[in-house]
């Protein structure tokens, strides 16, 4: 028979899931490449602005890229500046490589290629330059392939570091917990100073006794929520609230990442960047 979660099995059902955390981000390296690296917070592509062509924009999401000239594929090094000062030499892959990594063609686009149906998005040149992207360490200079679109004032930007040199976030699978066990998700970090750290957790509107949970290792901290979720059969409104919480560490968070239990994702004192 199914009991209610205890505060003490929400408690152990934490930290299981905070260990398990920690180790998807030592195990791929994440903790190390995090003030040492190169981790991208945002997407690797960075879209024009479509608004002189909305048509081009439904012929990039469905893939309906081309090009009007081959594209070299001239590889070599280059180098990502953060805004600190400091300074990361990377691989870098070609114009052709890169362009191969834009979104894949979704559904037969007309050779005509015209409107109503579709309209090709046709890159006519690239150049190598840099674009300006979120990383682990802030804001950085990276090398990127400008890619000139028939059509648009703006080019289309693909970073051109490859992917050898670059750390992915883990997306987490790890031994799923749902609102049964008591366990809830941070949403957003609203400040971390000193050894304090302010946040909001997701409730249901009947909710019960939420509270903030914390767990720290040497190179990152785990943070989630816990709650008394109403019993089964309550009537109770389908709504997410945002519950603020505090908790301290025993040391100095410092520049140590601040990690959701539930999705491994890191938190931020102010929104991620785009696509984040």
């Amino acid at each position: 028979i199914d009991r209610p979660a205890t505060a003490a099995d929400s408690e152990a059902t934490f930290r299981s899931q905070a260990t398990a955390v920690a180790k998807a981000w030592q195990d791929r390296g994440i903790t190390t490449a995090w003030t040492k690296g190169f981790i991208p917070l945002q997407e690797l592509v960075v879209e024009p602005d479509w608004s002189t062509n909305g048509v081009l924009k439904a012929s990039y999401g469905n893939g309906w890229i081309r090009t009007s000239s081959p594209l070299s594929d001239v590889s070599g090094r280059g180098v990502i500046r953060f805004a600190d000062g400091t300074s990361l030499s990377a691989p870098l892959v070609g114009a052709k490589t890169a362009y191969s990594q834009l979104p894949k063609r979704s559904g037969a686009c007309p050779t005509a290629g015209q409107p109503p149906t579709c309209q090709w998005l046709t890159i006519t040149a690239a150049r190598l330059s840099t674009v300006r992207i979120g990383t682990s360490r802030g804001q950085a200079n990276v090398p990127a392939w400008h890619y000139t679109v028939d059509g648009l004032r703006q080019p289309l930007v693909r970073v051109a570091v490859a992917r050898s040199a670059m750390t992915s976030l883990p997306v987490v699978e790890l031994p799923g917990h749902n609102r049964i066990d008591g366990i809830v998700p941070a949403m957003q970090l609203e400040s971390s100073r000193g050894d304090s750290i302010a946040f909001d957790i997701g409730i249901g509107a009947c909710d019960k006794g939420a509270r903030g949970l914390v767990r720290e290792f040497p190179e990152l901290i785990v943070i989630g929520g816990s709650v008394t979720p109403s019993e089964a059969g309550t009537p109770c409104t389908s709504q997410l609230l945002l519950h603020r919480v505090e908790v301290r560490t025993n040391r100095p968070v410092g520049t140590r990442p601040i990690v959701d239990a539930l999705s491994g994702r890191p938190m931020f004192t102010q929104p991620a960047p785009p696509d984040h």
